[in-house]
Formats: C-alpha cells, structure tokens, sequence
C-alpha cells in the first residue's frame, strides 16, 4: 500500500470515527433530555404526594374533631336522657305517693 492509500484509508476511519462521536454525543443529548423529563415528572410526582399527605393529615385532623364533638353531644345528649328520665321519675313517685293515701281513704 502506497502512502496515498494509507491516507485515505485514515481519512475514512477518521470520518467513520467522527461520525460514530456525533451519533453517540445525539444519543447521549436524548437521553439527557429524557432523564431531564423525567426528573421533572418525578419532582411533580412527588410534590402532589407531599399535597396529599397534607390533605390526609388535614382530613385525619378534620375527623378526630368531629368524634370528639360528637362523643361530647352523646355524652351531654345521655346526660339530659337521664336527667328527664329522673325528673319523670320523681313527678311518677310524688304522683304515686300521693294517690296511694287517697286511695286507702277512699278503700276505708
């Protein structure tokens, strides 16, 4: 092989090689970008769990008052139950108390 033979041969695998370069530095700028894409997907991903943690505990918050308001409300509902029924009670025994002497006046 002459020198000129050698220089071309060179010349290809130098054109070979910078192509092989560009192709390689396209696939890396695309998978940049698609790594990029997807960051930014996951960083929205994570914010809208981080949202709906908050919402969560809100809620959770949000629940724990309303059982405590209504064990109160249950607790003063049978409070006031009870307290009618000892006030029928007592209206029943003086009611009773009374009719019973009367009763034995009008059996005598």
């Amino acid at each position: 092989m002459s020198d000129r033979d050698l220089v071309q041969e060179l010349k290809a695998t130098i054109a070979d090689l910078s192509q092989d370069r560009d192709n390689a530095l396209a696939s890396v700028k695309t998978k940049e970008a698609r790594t990029k894409q997807v960051m930014i997907k996951l960083e929205h991903a994570t914010q809208d769990v981080k949202s709906v943690g908050h919402k969560i505990d809100k809620q959770n918050l949000e629940i724990s008052s309303l059982k405590a308001k209504l064990e109160t409300k249950e607790r003063l509902l049978e409070e006031a139950l009870n307290k009618l029924k000892d006030i029928h009670d007592d209206s029943t025994e003086k009611t009773d108390s009374k009719e019973t002497p009367e009763e034995e006046e009008t059996e005598e």
